[in-house]
């Protein structure tokens, strides 16, 4: 599932998947290859049916019963949807492919799942967690058991070494417990606020700095201390949609070029080392590493 490598003579190798919001389409590539149709590893397309459009989020997790799964949301103001697909089937999937899906009215941007409780966590970005709970192993079963307020979430991630799950939003960074299981489980609002200085939208471990999370606002990356819960600014970028680094020490992120269109992101994943990666007349959102692990 989590194909990495660093050689001497240039940057490392793994793959990368991207939302392309301009077609409806989550594709996976290599990141030495050029992201051309021809080169795509894995993809979903939901055919830009209604609240399918303008996919935000994809992360990979393992499940016990299912293997790897992919976790997606997509949508518009007013009208979104949440998504889960097992990817160790077909190498290109559609919505006929779901194992399972909500829809989501707040703009979801981001999901997470927290694996020993079987919860899933989607956060819509206009004022709402929402907290989905199953009654079995089947993915089927999930169903909504608890709404938050959170004026903007944009972001969620499980931290697995400390036990509670990260959320991103407006000027904020929170942390939550997760008390309970399956259709019991429930989120609680844990230690003090972190405060950021913009619109708070992503939060990725930094695989190559254990112990470390790299947020992104509108304007800053920042690292962040898991268990000191400190916050340092580590960088200045205009727009940021995603920001990773792999275990190499390689960042890649992506940005939005002109936010004042419809579509959030642009035709371009940037690098910082090994050459940026463009599909022309794309809108690309995010970019995550193909990887199942939470740090």
């Amino acid at each position: 599932m989590d194909s990495t490598s660093v050689t001497a003579t240039g940057p490392a190798s793994y793959k990368v998947a991207i939302t392309e919001q301009n077609k409806g389409r989550i594709l996976v590539f290599d990141r030495t290859a050029q992201f051309t149709d021809a080169n795509v590893k894995w993809s979903f397309s939901t055919g830009n049916a209604p609240g399918w459009d303008h996919p935000f989020e994809i992360r990979f997790r393992d499940t016990k019963r299912y293997g790897a799964i992919a976790l997606m949301t997509f949508g518009k103001p007013g009208e979104g949807r949440a998504g889960i697909v097992n990817v160790t089937g077909d190498a290109h999937l559609t919505r006929a492919d779901l194992l399972w899906s909500a829809r989501i009215t707040t703009y979801p941007h981001s999901i997470e799942r927290v694996p020993d409780a079987g919860t899933v966590v989607v956060a819509g970005t206009r004022d709402r967690l929402h907290v989905f709970g199953p009654s079995s192993s089947d993915l089927a079963s999930l169903k909504e058991v608890q709404t938050l307020a959170f004026t903007k979430a944009h972001a969620v991630l499980w931290d697995d070494e400390n036990g509670f799950l990260w959320v991103t939003g407006g000027t904020i960074v929170r942390t939550y417990r997760v008390n309970g299981t399956m259709r019991n489980a429930r989120l609680e609002k844990y230690g003090p606020d972190i405060t950021i200085a913009g619109n708070g939208h992503d939060i990725q471990p930094d695989y190559s700095r254990p112990g470390t999370l790299l947020v992104s606002d509108s304007h800053h990356v920042y690292w962040l201390d898991k268990t000191t819960r400190k916050i340092t600014k580590t960088l200045s970028l205009a727009y940021p949609k995603s920001y990773v680094r792999h275990s190499s020490g390689q960042a890649m992120w992506t940005t939005d070029p002109d936010p004042d269109d419809s579509r959030w992101g642009g035709p371009t994943v940037r690098f910082s080392e090994g050459g940026d990666r463009t599909r022309p007349g794309a809108e690309i959102y995010k970019a995550r590493l193909y990887t199942t692990q939470f740090h």
